[in-house]
């Protein structure tokens, strides 16, 4: 073989790397933080102050295309969060449940959103992963 078609081969073969290693990457869950975490009012307590919730938010997706959207994304997922935990009641922030429907409602305007936007869901899954009610 001559100079250049192993020159020509050598390129082609450099080139193809970086696809390879993008797809590698692709491989496996990957979380986004939304930082910096949440503090939003949500209703009254007994005694008639505002009423608390801190929660820090992880976003589940499974590809760097899906990262990227949520990242590009990120001030309209924060106002939707926002929205979802402040609209909520004593009973909902109490209970396991009660959370994790708020996790389940959050999400799914979430998917909503971003598969008007971009074509695509993208999320797999939001956690809390950490959740403090102030009353």
């Amino acid at each position: 073989m001559n100079a250049f078609k192993t020159g020509v081969l050598l390129t082609v073969g450099l080139l193809s790397l970086p696809v390879a290693a993008e797809e590698a990457l692709d491989v496996g869950l990957r979380y986004v933080n939304l930082e910096p975490g949440f503090v939003t009012n949500y209703g009254y307590s007994d005694s008639g102050r505002l009423a608390y919730i801190r929660t820090d938010v992880s976003v589940q997706v499974n590809s760097q295309a899906a990262e990227n959207a949520v990242i590009y994304h990120t001030p309209a997922l924060r106002n939707f969060l926002v929205l979802a935990l402040s609209r909520q009641d004593e009973d909902a922030v109490s209970t396991t449940e009660g959370r994790d429907n708020i996790r389940m409602e959050a999400m799914e305007e979430i998917r909503e959103y971003l598969s008007e936007e971009e074509g695509e869901t993208f999320v797999e899954d939001i956690l809390f992963t950490n959740f403090i009610v102030q009353r």
